[in-house]
């Protein structure tokens, strides 16, 4: 868990799951780049470096969604955080949640990973795609919603 999450946490509320995004966010820009390079070997270097230049970006991009990509459940609350130089936070206590839904497609159920879509009152619906072994975030969730309404 990072720091900036443990600062929004309130005196006696703890940590129950740190979801985190899946390698698999890495594997189309691997592709880009082997396909950069493949055209660079056999058709003009000059073709490989422009392809090469334009796969950084979604290398990029892959890089940033794996690091800074969290999705946490603590006894309170759900935080979701999202980007790097500019920063999406999303704070939702268990009252306001409506729903949590999950997404697996069939690949992401052999390599354990899906999307998580979670509504609620005034928030709208947060979707978080490529989140590692979602089906156990989600019955945490709803574990932690049954608790928080039996109190």
């Amino acid at each position: 868990m990072i720091k900036a999450i443990a600062n929004l946490l309130t005196e006696g509320e703890s940590v129950v799951l740190d979801a985190r995004i899946h390698w698999i966010v890495f594997v189309m820009p691997a592709i880009y780049g082997f396909v950069a390079l493949l055209v660079g070997v056999v058709f003009h270097w000059l073709v490989g470096l422009i392809i090469l230049f334009l796969a950084i970006y979604p290398i990029y991009n892959a890089i940033i969604h794996y690091w800074m990509t969290h999705l946490v459940l603590t006894d309170k609350k759900v935080l979701y955080r999202n980007g790097f130089l500019s920063r999406d936070w999303v704070q939702t206590r268990y009252e306001r949640i409506e729903n949590a839904h999950l997404e697996e497609p069939i690949v992401g159920r052999f390599l354990g990973y899906s999307t998580i879509r979670i509504g609620g009152v005034g928030m709208g619906r947060v979707a978080v795609p490529y989140v590692r072994d979602g089906d156990e975030f989600t019955k945490t969730l709803e574990k932690q919603l049954e608790q928080n309404r039996n109190r």
